[in-house]
């Protein structure tokens, strides 16, 4: 069995002395970690299948973790800490002492019949979310396996939501939205914190956070339908052309690994292509970078969307996600 307790001793918050007597501490953590109370009996035994289920791996210019999990035995004197944390998973029985505070605080009521999921928020902290695989009878791991696929998703939404909530707390750029429609015959809703710029057909789109060290930028432009093929190899040559002439920081598509899939978003049908960039010299940098092709038969056009990140020392996922959110708003003229 895997233990992440060295990992989270850093994150654990000094408890305030101070606090107003009855009050719930704020949850603390990072929302891609999590804690999962489940006795060590039956986290013997399911342990493993709850790490490959909620930690996939996902790539951005290397293997990282959607989300981190770590046991915590509820019996332990360790729980007590760690119940605070922001976002908890408990297995067990409606019994057991780490899920009754979960169910009595479930979203929607108590389940009508078991095994279930369920889920509740601020349950031992403030700002929690709690989701509790409650079973039929101790030590039913068959439960536990079945429940993981709609788990997962769950956890996926809701991180997601997070993400999209976060990405928009400037709130979103309706007028530009509507400028790019009339001015270019596509539309992107992003948030107001966005810079943008145009030269000619090339659109910039750019975000940058904290004196360099988070920059996002997407490029957006066109050509006729019929004047470049719907390939991967299309792509990156575009790329490389858009990037070498409107990019500050000089980058080198990597030709691999590439991850490719179709895609039909805002009435253009067409390709992915996921990658990474690097660059050398004074400023050796790299980063992930999300392409597509998106051919809009109503305008005879091809449509070049171009994002990059660069995070240097951070998790990636989060970023990238917000970028595919944010070409997945892509809309052709009229669409």
């Amino acid at each position: 069995m895997r233990s992440r307790y060295w990992a989270l001793a850093a994150a654990l918050p000094a408890l305030a002395a101070g606090c107003d007597a009855g009050r719930p501490p704020v949850a603390y953590g990072e929302p891609t970690s999590i804690i999962a109370a489940a006795a060590d009996s039956l986290w013997a035994v399911v342990g493993d299948s709850v790490h490959s289920a909620l930690e996939p791996i996902v790539f951005t210019v290397r293997e990282e973790r959607t989300f981190d999990l770590t046991h915590a035995a509820p019996r332990a004197s360790e729980w007590k800490r760690l119940r605070e944390f922001k976002r908890l998973l408990v297995i067990g029985t409606r019994d057991d002492a780490w899920v009754a505070p979960v169910l009595g605080a479930a979203v929607g009521g108590a389940p009508r019949s078991l095994p279930a999921l369920v889920e509740a928020a601020d349950v031992w902290a403030n700002r929690q979310e709690a989701v509790a695989i409650v079973l039929s009878r101790p030590g039913a791991e068959e439960e536990v396996y079945a429940l993981l696929p709609e788990l997962r998703r769950r956890l996926d939404a809701d991180y997601r939501q997070y993400v999209l909530e976060r990405m928009y707390t400037s709130g979103r750029d309706e007028a530009l939205a509507d400028s790019l429609t009339r001015l270019a015959g596509f539309s992107l809703l992003l948030p107001n914190v966005y810079a943008w710029s145009r030269r000619d057909s090339i659109f910039l789109f750019t975000n940058t956070y904290r004196e360099g060290q988070l920059l996002r930028a997407i490029i957006v432009t066109w050509r006729p339908s019929a004047a470049a093929p719907l390939s991967a190899e299309s792509a990156l040559a575009w790329r490389d052309e858009v990037s070498a002439r409107h990019y500050e920081l000089r980058q080198t598509t990597q030709r691999e690994p590439l991850h490719i899939q179709a895609v039909a978003v805002g009435g253009g049908q067409g390709i992915e292509v996921r990658g990474i960039w690097s660059s050398s010299g004074s400023f050796p940098a790299a980063g992930p970078f999300l392409d597509r092709l998106l051919v809009c038969p109503a305008q005879g056009r091809m449509y070049f969307l171009d994002a990059w990140l660069y995070a240097p020392g951070k998790k990636k996922y989060e970023y990238l996600i917000q970028l595919e959110t944010l070409l997945d708003t892509f809309r052709c003229g009229g669409t």
